[in-house]
């Protein structure tokens, strides 16, 4: 007697909307540093997560090179990520993909803060924490990740994502 099986899974329609929902958030981000008209960016947090130097599949990464191909000068910082330190799979992704990336990354939030009108948060480095607090007057935070327990406050702080 034959028996058919059954799959193992079903329709999966939360898998299904990732990639879409991933795209979605990073025109947001495009658009919310867009519309705060500062051709000066700063980016905190570029890798995948704190604490690690992986940018395959960042979606800052993707920011990153929108924003760029949109004419903005760029800084970024991102203690993990040192293109003499990364190894492996992500050292031939930072050389093969995004080779000109290198030359905007700083040394330290400082220099990103002394840059940017607009400050992207991308990651949750503990270090950033406290970032919204050192802003100066023309400055705003567009925050990814929810740093901080503050609130959107337009013009200032704005998250994404959450």
């Amino acid at each position: 007697m034959l028996y058919k099986t059954k799959p193992l899974y079903g329709s999966l329609p939360i898998l299904a909307a990732l990639l879409p929902s991933n795209e979605q958030q990073i025109e947001r981000g495009v658009r919310a540093v867009i519309d705060r008209g500062s051709k000066k960016v700063g980016v905190l947090g570029f890798s995948f997560k704190a604490g690690t130097d992986d940018l395959r599949e960042s979606p800052v990464v993707e920011l990153t090179e929108r924003l760029i191909g949109k004419g903005f000068d760029l800084r970024i910082y991102d203690r993990n990520v040192s293109l003499a330190s990364v190894h492996g799979a992500n050292r031939d992704y930072i050389l093969n993909h995004i080779p000109h990336i290198s030359r905007l990354m700083v040394a330290s939030i400082d220099e990103v803060l002394e840059h940017a009108g607009t400050i992207v948060i991308g990651n949750a480095a503990p270090e950033f924490r406290d970032v919204p607090r050192c802003l100066t007057d023309g400055q705003a935070i567009i925050d990814f990740v929810r740093v901080t327990d503050s609130r959107s406050v337009s013009g200032i702080y704005e998250g994404i994502c959450w």
